[in-house]
């Protein structure tokens, strides 16, 4: 729809009774494959982003959704947001009732927008309307649409979530497993990792015996002040609640 078609008076679909109804042609609309976006900006058609913007829409009672609210519940940018909207405006989906405004160093208002579905939503699944405008009701639906409407009313009852990105990790700072034992298979293939009862188990040896011939081990100046600070915390009545690294930094000069 051009920008001038985007408004309530302009618009050849009709007011979407509810948000349920509504959200049946968002999923027809993103399924059919019919919008490309014709900008070079922004995604280049519908996606499941797009759908849980609508489905924020959808929630609604007041259909005047800021773009920091939506930003917010479907944690996306401001502009990412604008995007979408924009999409959801020129398939014919959202539509101006009015348009906000913006006073410097004050703030403004957030447009306000009608729910609205498509003519070829209507003409595509054969659904029979009465009235005029915009004010147009369904009455019936034709035989060949029923199974697609039942499908898409299982869509819209189904919440819908936008996918996580997942960070890209360079060539660079790739962690390779070390290999294990002398097979000549490279373990950087593998994604499975052994579970930690099986590493607790001992049942994995390490091709380097380590020795277990160790005598005790000596504290160094860090590892002797905080012994002396637990010492002291156990001695001293009025230090029992104390902070073990604080008492240890207090007497880090005489530990």
């Amino acid at each position: 729809m051009t920008a001038a078609s985007q408004w309530l008076h302009a618009t050849t679909g009709r007011i979407a009774t509810d948000p349920y109804s509504w959200m049946q042609a968002v999923h027809w609309i993103h399924g059919s494959g019919l919008y490309t976006n014709p900008h070079n900006d922004g995604p280049k058609t519908l996606n499941t982003t797009t759908i849980a913007v609508a489905q924020e829409i959808a929630a609604l009672k007041e259909c005047r959704p800021s773009i920091a609210y939506l930003a917010r519940k479907v944690k996306l940018s401001p502009r990412s947001v604008k995007y979408h909207l924009r999409m959801l405006r020129e398939t014919g989906l959202l539509v101006y009732r009015s348009k906000g405004t913006r006073i410097a160093g004050v703030g403004g208002r957030a447009s306000e927008f009608e729910r609205t579905i498509p003519v070829v939503f209507d003409e595509a699944l054969g659904i029979r309307t009465v009235g005029e405008g915009v004010q147009r009701r369904p009455v019936g639906i034709a035989e060949k649409g029923r199974k697609a409407i039942g499908k898409l009313a299982k869509k819209a009852a189904r919440k819908t979530r936008r996918p996580r990105r997942r960070t890209p990790v360079s060539s660079g700072t790739r962690c390779t497993p070390m290999q294990v034992g002398t097979s000549g298979t490279s373990s950087a293939g593998s994604t499975h990792s052994p579970s930690e009862s099986k590493l607790a188990s001992g049942t994995r040896k390490s091709p380097t015996e380590k020795s277990s011939k160790r005598g005790p081990r000596k504290l160094n100046k860090v590892g002797r002040r905080y012994q002396l600070a637990r010492e002291l915390i156990q001695m001293v009545p009025w230090l029992h609640n104390a902070s073990v690294p604080r008492v240890a930094w207090i007497v880090r000069h005489v530990a």
